[in-house]
């Protein structure tokens, strides 16, 4: 007796992420992108690293403050933003990651 799939999973994807995920796909023999899809999320390594987890909710909240000090900015009821410190602060932790933080400057 077979099992009933019920339950869909939609992902939206760049054409290079498609292409690159097929060619995953072909190089492991798999006869369907389905089931790559499935036997990679079932079986595949799955690395938890709470510190990163942390720092992505803190991230998150610098965020929406972020957002919130902006939409204040646009409605007229704050004239200017000090940023400066928040940005050599995220240029470090780029850094300290390993990117460039020069990069885009």
């Amino acid at each position: 007796m077979g099992r009933t799939q019920t339950e869909t999973i939609t992902l939206r994807l760049t054409p290079e992420e498609k292409y690159a995920l097929e060619g995953k796909m072909y190089e492991a023999v798999a006869p369907s992108m389905r089931k790559f899809v499935l036997d990679m999320c079932m079986n595949g390594q799955i690395i938890v690293n709470e510190d990163l987890r942390n720092l992505n909710t803190e991230l998150r909240k610098q965020g929406n403050n972020l957002n919130q000090l902006t939409r204040l900015a646009h409605q007229g009821r704050i004239d200017v933003v000090y940023l400066n410190e928040l940005l050599d602060c995220y240029r470090q932790l780029l850094h300290a990651l390993g990117g460039d933080p020069d990069r885009n400057r």
